[in-house]
């Protein structure tokens, strides 16, 4: 059974009960977009849905882990994308940001900022870590308004 991904449905696959997943719940709620936020902490997905969402990002499900997160996890081992799995399932606050889908849309979030690319929003700027870098402040395309 592949993940389902309806067009203007956002799928939201996260860990919830730490600050990116508060974010993230508080941006999802706050939205107009149709929404279905799934906290893999209270509803995880099947094996199956995981094994879908990694080979549709192209990665390996360990990228999905914060393995310093997970007792006795050893970098040194090989692990079957069977084994991660169920180290996500018994693990689930070890998951790195989010998942979000919508129709053939896929990405593996680490900012809820990253959230405005399915809602079709110009960010202007807040692609930028403030502290590393200076904000967008002047137009970047003809269409720019800056107020």
């Amino acid at each position: 059974m592949a993940t389902n991904t309806k067009h203007n449905l956002i799928n939201c696959y996260y860990a919830g009960g730490s600050e990116f997943g508060d974010q993230l719940e508080a941006f999802l709620e706050a939205s107009d977009k149709n929404t279905l936020p799934i906290d893999i902490t209270k509803s995880m997905p099947s094996d199956t849905q995981w094994h879908d969402m990694a080979k549709r990002l192209g990665v390996s499900l360990k990228s999905f882990l914060n393995t310093e997160r997970v007792d006795e996890f050893y970098e040194k081992d090989s692990y079957s994308e069977e084994s991660l799995v169920k180290i996500i399932n018994k693990n689930p606050k070890a998951f790195i940001g989010a998942i979000v889908m919508e129709g053939d849309r896929i990405a593996h979030i680490t900012r809820y900022t990253e959230l405005l690319e399915f809602y079709d929003v110009d960010s202007a700027g807040l692609e930028k870590t403030f502290h590393h870098q200076e904000a967008t402040t002047k137009s970047q395309t003809k269409d720019d308004d800056f107020v």
